[in-house]
């Protein structure tokens, strides 16, 4: 797993946002998608890209899709929804709706985490790739909404996972067999308050559940903007 440092949080997102950039203008064959984290680190990363593909106004590739890392069980339009955060890009990069691979969140938990499970399997049998996929890092150790080991083992088969949260809304998330899939990996962290779990992860990633959640995957890495 290889770090690499930001001086500052603005340095990290214009480095994302070129990341995306690239992904969203290159064409390689047959379907593929860009796995996009939730939560806030990477909203300004989206932001910028969306105001260039704005300016480009071009039409987004052919076979590309995008999807998520998990989401939260609340409608598109809820402060807490990372679909609804990153409406915007998804306006800029021109996708039709069949091409967001996304949870159902009117649906209850149950059917939400087997019809976005269904999506992505389908996605895969028509020989789609992840070429990219961004995940955020909680300071608890967490990835996408895998919070324990009992999550990482339910997991097991699966595309996607209903979590059941006593604490706020519950969430669906993709699986450590989905993050395998994915060609390469970045953890996109910013914060001091973050310091000490990017060092657990990096030494000791077998205790946290993030480090297990990536374990099998062929490319990780950590973009760590510390101030």
């Amino acid at each position: 797993m290889n770090l690499r440092l930001f001086s500052s949080g603005a340095e990290l997102d214009r480095a994302l946002a070129n990341l995306l950039l690239g992904e969203f203008r290159s064409a390689p064959a047959g379907p593929y998608a860009v796995l996009l984290a939730g939560g806030r680190t990477p909203l300004a990363a989206y932001r910028l890209c969306a105001e260039a593909l704005g300016a480009e106004r071009g039409a987004p590739p052919a076979g590309l899709h995008l999807t998520f890392s998990d989401e939260r069980m609340v409608s598109d339009d809820a402060p807490e929804s990372n679909y609804g955060a990153t409406r915007s890009l998804i306006a800029a990069v021109g996708l039709p709706p069949e091409r967001v691979l996304r949870a159902a969140t009117a649906l209850p938990l149950p059917a939400a985490a087997q019809r976005w499970h269904d999506d992505l399997a389908a996605f895969l049998a028509r020989g789609g790739n992840f070429t990219l996929g961004l995940l955020g890092l909680g300071a608890d150790g967490h990835t996408a909404s895998l919070f324990s080991r009992d999550d990482l083992a339910r997991s097991r088969g699966r595309w996607v996972i209903p979590v059941l949260r006593e604490s706020g809304p519950s969430r669906v998330s993709v699986t450590p067999d989905l993050l395998t899939r994915v060609q390469r990996l970045i953890f996109a962290v910013a914060g001091p308050d973050k310091a000490d779990v990017v060092a657990r992860l990096l030494r000791e990633p077998a205790i946290l559940p993030a480090g297990l959640a990536v374990a099998a995957a062929p490319r990780v890495e950590v973009w760590f903007a510390p101030a």
